[in-house]
């Protein structure tokens, strides 16, 4: 007959090998979830309480974060069907969500997209979060600066970003200063969880176009009396402090100049014709992550023959696929293949029946509120 010590210990090293056990299983089921795509996850966070304390661990939510694809999302109002589509391209389904709109009067459109969540604004100055592979929301406080918005204001618009460091989402809103006519400009920041908008300074320089956001800082590009005294304005989401670059030496600045993010980087896209002519090319120049003072011409691009350089400014141009998109017009899309032999380029879809805006995307399962907010189309 055993003794009870034995007994004891047996009883013991049945407890570790059991607890092992336990964790290998835990570790097995994590790298399961690492590998489910993020609209599966959101129905297994359901199932338990511990798979929903799982799946909403902020190291697991950016972890899978990481190892998502990046997509192609295109984003339009449906007036005559009164209704707003986000479409994901390149996905083997054909993805498409249907979004619900507040008011029918409001005309719906995307400020930027971060981390699977879009930033939603509307003509009348309201912003709001949506995570469109969940379906959580989450309607942000009146800004301080609440007058109407557009889909292209340069004059005042908002920036969602993401501070690495932290693991933090903050919107960055930008707006014009008291003065009529004025240079100054003012900003505001709301951190996702907060209730307030926080006044946090002001910069000089009016934007002549929407700003973007690249690893952790807002940028936007801004012209005083002549585009070569152009500078970049910059405002560090982290530390909430102004930087700003100057332009790369350049021979000419030609027509047109907008800032894009491509392979990680900000880039500097430069269309090169006189304002009243046919803009012939465009080049693209990427800065330095480093020394933020490098630039490097990474593309030098041939345009179709559209219309006159006044008119012409490349909207949303990403880098998706090892490709790089263009949008030019409000229903066109083009695409560049670096490693094409044509360097021009080419239409990459038939064009839409209503305006759209492309955006980068990945969906994830970072988590705003629950909200039933979209529906899925089948």
């Amino acid at each position: 007959m055993s003794s009870p010590s034995k007994i004891l210990m047996g009883g013991k090293k049945a407890k570790v090998v059991e607890g092992n056990a336990q964790l290998l299983c835990s570790d097995a089921l994590t790298e399961v979830f690492h590998r489910l795509p993020a609209r599966t996850l959101g129905s297994c966070r359901m199932v338990c309480k511990s798979w929903m304390s799982l799946l909403s661990d902020v190291h697991f939510v950016h972890e899978h974060l990481n190892r998502s694809q990046q997509k192609l999302l295109l984003f339009a109002n449906d007036r005559a069907n009164d209704r707003s589509l986000a479409m994901v391209l390149a996905d083997a389904n054909g993805y498409m969500y249907q979004l619900s709109r507040p008011l029918v009067a409001q005309s719906l459109f995307v400020h930027n997209s971060c981390n699977g969540l879009l930033c939603l604004g509307d003509s009348k100055g309201a912003v709001e979060l949506l995570n469109p592979t969940t379906g959580e929301s989450v309607v942000l406080p009146k800004p301080m600066y609440t007058a109407g918005s557009s889909q292209f204001s340069s004059c005042n618009w908002h920036c969602l970003g993401f501070c690495p460091s932290t693991k933090q989402h903050k919107i960055a809103h930008f707006y014009p200063g008291a003065h009529a006519g004025s240079l100054e400009v003012l900003c505001e920041i709301y951190t996702i969880g907060d209730r307030i908008w926080r006044q946090i300074g002001s910069l000089r320089g009016a934007p002549i176009d929407r700003g973007i956001h690249v690893n952790g800082s807002v940028y936007y590009l801004t012209r005083f009396r002549y585009i070569s005294s152009s500078r970049i304005n910059c405002l560090n989401l982290q530390s909430e402090k102004f930087d700003v670059l100057m332009l790369p030496p350049r021979k000419t600045y030609g027509g047109h100049c907008s800032l894009s993010e491509l392979e990680g980087k900000l880039c500097l896209l430069v269309v090169d014709g006189a304002l009243e002519g046919i803009p012939r090319t465009m080049d693209i120049l990427m800065l330095d992550n480093d020394d933020k003072q490098s630039w490097t011409h990474r593309y030098h691009i041939s345009l179709p023959l559209l219309m006159q350089s006044c008119y012409f400014t490349p909207r949303h141009t990403l880098f998706h696929d090892s490709k790089i998109w263009v949008q030019l017009f409000a229903r066109n899309l083009y695409c560049y293949d670096p490693n094409s032999n044509s360097g021009e380029l080419e239409i990459a879809c038939p064009e839409s029946e209503f305006p759209f805006s492309i955006h980068t995307f990945v969906e994830s399962i970072v988590p705003l509120r629950q909200d039933n907010f979209i529906k899925k189309i089948q």
